[in-house]
């Protein structure tokens, strides 16, 4: 049963139609979603901690319990799912992320996560990788990628951080 938020936000978004600006709203309606985190089916890595996370996608050197290196992918560059993670997972706009990469890469401290689009190649990459984790809206999960957990709590859960 839609809450009364949903209905709010599909009101706003006819409303938006009517009044000719149905792409800003339509982006507002899009943002309204949960990112899952996937891995491949084989893959070792079953949780992380958004912390974890943060500290993978800003380049520190994580480890899945299998003892091999977590490979991150984003998605492209002001993409809405990825304007989302890194607001809602590293805390910045996609001005600050570029910035902080810039300056990393001028220190000669490593590169960033290797950007992948659509979300669909990107599940295919991730699928062949069984040390790699990447992010994707809940609904386009594709059979091949496995959601992790985060914190404990899967997309859907009342308090999943990654979700508007």
């Amino acid at each position: 049963m839609p809450t009364r938020r949903d209905l709010l936000k599909l009101s706003a978004v006819a409303a938006g139609a009517c009044l000719g600006v149905l792409p800003a709203a339509s982006a507002r309606a899009q943002s309204a979603t949960s990112l899952a985190i996937v891995v491949a089916k084989n893959s070792p890595i079953r949780e992380l901690t958004q912390f974890e996370l943060k500290k993978l996608y800003l380049g520190t050197l994580i480890t899945d319990p299998s003892g091999e290196r977590i490979i991150p992918f984003n998605q492209n560059p002001n993409a809405p799912d990825r304007v989302l993670f890194e607001d809602r997972v590293l805390g910045m706009t996609p001005e600050e992320v570029a910035r902080f990469w810039i300056e990393r890469k001028i220190r000669g401290q490593g590169l960033a996560p290797k950007a992948v689009s659509p979300a669909d190649l990107l599940q295919k990459v991730v699928s062949r990788l069984e040390h790699s984790v990447a992010y994707v809206r809940a609904d386009q999960v594709l059979p091949d990628v496995r959601v992790i957990l985060i914190d404990g709590r899967l997309p859907g859960d009342g308090s999943y951080g990654l979700s508007t």
